[in-house]
């Protein structure tokens, strides 16, 4: 029986938890971008790359648990 949370090859609930948890940080930079000394741009891509350094980390550790 193939994994109906897997059909298209990658976990659709990661995917849309991804996809909202960037446009709540969007919506964050949107409304509060102008209280930070960073311009919009910098903030959209700072959040990327925490976003990014999390995913490889979590990543990381789920292989060495053995989990993937």
């Amino acid at each position: 029986m193939s994994d109906f949370g897997n059909p298209a090859g990658f976990d659709i609930a990661t995917v849309l938890t991804g996809s909202g948890l960037t446009l709540l940080l969007s919506a964050g930079i949107t409304t509060y971008g102008d209280q930070f000394q960073y311009s919009p741009a910098e903030l959209y891509g700072l959040s990327g790359v925490a976003l990014v350094v999390l995913g490889v980390l979590f990543g990381l550790l789920l292989v060495l648990t053995g989990n993937r």
